[in-house]
């Protein structure tokens, strides 16, 4: 059997990295809680889809993953909250639709009643505290206060889920969608975006791409390669939504992008269209002469012969008169 690391050594570790954080990156306290608010990170998924929902402590917040805070004596709770800043009650799982699985949360599926805010808190349960009593005061000796004692050991980021219909007889949500943006004639990348979770290990996702929600006849400028539909050559006409579609379990998980198509950036100068070149352009204008007072005089029209100068460098328009003009 591998040598284990000591229980006292890991303590040290994952709470000398509290103590650090506590000092830093500390937004806010409740009730003796370490509390880091909302993580960026925002759960949106359609009703009737899997979602995961994951801890964010071990994704950014401290050093130490699940297994580790958990051989060291720390315990991961969930709570619910409508809002943020609202009442948290404590999460009864029933192992079925939602369960917890090491550092995360199953919906299978998503419900409307599940839309919310979810908070993972990291502790030290009773037990772990009483027998380490002494060995935490010593860890937080070298604090101005005594942290042994008005510290809980404590930790909580909170997570958003969303859960939304799709819009009236399509396959998506259009608040939920995607957005990307392709140039003409170059090439785009459509990636099926947040399926890590639904990859099943040593298998390549089957994915199934739509677009407006129907199935297409691929051109062969348009190649399906995994999670990715790439196109090697962008027309106008390929503006639009792309729906990727695989199958996780019993259910179908969707996600939806929307391409907007935009003229190449060059730096050539724009081709006039009219007039042609070298030509000579009849115009009727009509000239309305103002009075010393800002007042316009009424005037009877005139004709003018115009000629646009294709290559002044102003592109000022000079006007050409007749001779009965003058």
């Amino acid at each position: 059997m591998k040598g284990s690391i000591p229980l006292q050594v890991l303590l040290y570790a994952t709470f000398a990295t509290i103590r650090s954080l506590k000092v830093v990156s500390k937004r806010g306290s409740v009730d003796g809680c370490t509390d880091w608010s909302v993580d960026y990170l925002k759960y949106k998924v359609l009703l009737g889809e899997p979602v995961r929902i994951k801890c964010a402590l071990f994704y950014g917040y401290i050093r130490a993953n699940y297994s580790h805070a958990q051989s060291t004596g720390l315990s991961l709770m969930w709570y619910k909250s409508v809002g943020h800043g609202d009442f948290e009650e404590p999460i009864t799982f029933d192992g079925t639709r939602m369960s917890k699985e090491e550092d995360s949360i199953w919906f299978r599926p998503a419900e409307l009643q599940d839309v919310g805010h979810y908070s993972c808190v990291l502790r030290v349960n009773t037990e772990a505290r009483l027998k380490q009593k002494a060995f935490l005061k010593w860890v937080y000796s070298g604090s101005s206060e005594d942290d042994s004692r008005n510290s809980t050991y404590c930790m909580k980021v909170s997570m958003s889920l969303t859960v939304s219909e799709n819009d009236t007889d399509l396959c998506y949500n259009s608040k939920m969608r995607y957005l990307e943006k392709a140039e003409l004639s170059k090439g785009k990348d459509i990636i099926c975006p947040d399926i890590d979770d639904y990859f099943q290990p040593g298998k390549d996702p089957e994915i199934v791409w739509y677009k407006e929600c129907k199935p297409k006849h691929w051109r062969q400028s348009i190649v399906r390669r995994k999670d990715t539909l790439s196109i090697t050559d962008v027309r106008e006409d390929d503006i639009g939504n792309y729906t990727c579609e695989l199958t996780f379990g019993n259910f179908l998980v969707r996600r939806t992008t929307e391409l907007s198509v935009t003229a190449p950036l060059t730096d050539k100068p724009p081709k006039i269209l009219f007039p042609a070149e070298n030509k000579i352009s009849i115009m009727e204008i009509q000239l309305v002469p103002q009075s010393p007072e800002g007042h316009k005089v009424k005037r009877k029209k005139e004709s003018r012969r115009t000629r646009i100068d294709r290559y002044s460098e102003t592109g000022s328009v000079y006007p050409y008169m007749d001779d009965d003009d003058e």
